[in-house]
Parts: structure tokens; C-alpha cells; sequence
């Protein structure tokens, strides 16, 4: 019987992965150390690679901060792309999302986006990254508001553009709140704020 053989990974592939485990490694290092307080060479320890690794897949520090913040936002919105056709549109989705966002803020990846958005303020390259984000979030919230008053559990006259920058503006605010104050009640937090939509724009 022949012995089946492992496929071997292209070059390509070695590459991709590397550069995925570094971009993690980076991750973390950011929600620990901070936007700058890390080296190229202790993301490429924590990646189980040399230290010199990172400097030569991403060439400088400010390129492989772009890539992991290119990361961050891609990864949040695959993930609330996915919670789309487990909920009705409008309000259940909504709701859906604060569950997500309450959950996804505990995370290595959340902590390093507040540290992201921080840093956006002096940094032009991520400022341009982080408003992609910021409209991309802002179109999407509006546009399930308009689906909820198609589902009919939005009120018609309700403002589609306002209160999805309120929606928008709370899970900001939420998220730096769980970050810097991990013991409050922020799932309680979620559910007032929820009940008060309900109030505003639900029929």
C-alpha cells in the first residue's frame, strides 16, 4: 500500500501564513502595549518566527500597524456580515448586533481596535483606513433600518441617516467602555439601550 504523502505548501502559501501569524502576534501586541509601544522583532518572537521576519514581509513598523488595522476591520465585518440571514432585518438584527459587539469587545482584536482609533487621530495613512470603516458601518446601519421598515418593526417616519450614527455612536462609545471599565454592567447597558430604540422607531 503506498503511504500518502503530504502535500507540500507553495511558497505562496508559506508566505500567507507567516504573515497571518505575525499580523496576530502584532494584534495582541497592540492591545497590551499600545498603537507604537512595540517592536518589529517581539511580533516575530510571538509568532514562533525570527525576530528579523516581520521587517521583511512588511518592510516597517507604520506598514504592518496599516495591515493589522486592514485586518481588524475586515475580520468585524465578516463577522456581522455572517449574523445576515439568522435574524429578520430591522430591529431583531439590531439587537443581534449588540450581542455581537458586547461579546466581540472582550476580545484581543477589540482592544487593539480602541488603540487604532486612538492613534487614527495623528496618523494620516490610518485615518483614511479607519473612515473607509466609519462610512462603510454608517451605510450599512442605515440600510437595515430601511429594511426594518419594510419588515415593519421600524416606524416609517423614523430617520434612517440620524439613528444610524446614534446606533453607530453608541457601539463606539460601548466598546471603549467595556475596554477601560471591563466590570460594569455593559450588558445591561445594551439591553437599556435597546429598550429605548424600541421606544424611539419601533412600531
Amino acid at each position: 500500500m503506498e503511504t500518502t504523502r503530504k502535500k507540500r505548501r507553495t511558497q505562496v502559501e508559506r508566505r500567507e501564513e507567516a504573515e497571518s501569524l505575525l499580523i496576530a502576534a502584532a494584534t495582541k501586541l497592540i492591545s497590551i502595549k499600545g498603537f507604537s509601544g512595540f517592536s518589529l522583532a517581539e511580533v516575530g518572537d510571538l509568532a514562533g518566527y525570527s525576530r528579523g521576519l516581520a521587517g521583511h514581509h512588511f518592510g516597517t513598523k507604520e506598514n504592518l500597524q496599516i495591515r493589522v488595522a486592514e485586518y481588524i476591520f475586515g475580520e468585524t465585518f465578516n463577522e456581522m456580515a455572517a449574523l445576515v440571514g439568522h435574524k429578520p432585518r430591522g430591529i431583531p438584527f439590531i439587537e443581534a448586533l449588540l450581542e455581537y459587539c458586547v461579546k466581540a469587545a472582550e476580545t484581543e482584536r477589540a482592544k487593539a481596535l480602541t488603540m487604532l482609533l486612538s492613534e487614527a487621530q495623528m496618523n494620516e495613512k490610518l485615518y483614511a483606513i479607519i473612515m473607509r470603516f466609519h462610512q462603510r458601518a454608517l451605510r450599512n446601519l442605515e440600510y437595515e433600518i430601511q429594511q426594518g421598515k419594510v419588515e415593519g418593526n421600524i416606524r416609517e417616519d423614523a430617520n434612517s441617516k440620524m439613528q444610524a450614527a446614534i446606533i453607530y455612536a453608541f457601539l463606539r462609545g460601548q466598546l471603549n467602555f467595556i475596554v477601560f471599565q471591563p466590570d460594569f454592567e455593559y450588558e445591561e447597558m445594551s439591553r437599556e439601550f435597546l429598550r429605548n430604540l424600541r421606544t424611539a422607531i419601533g412600531t
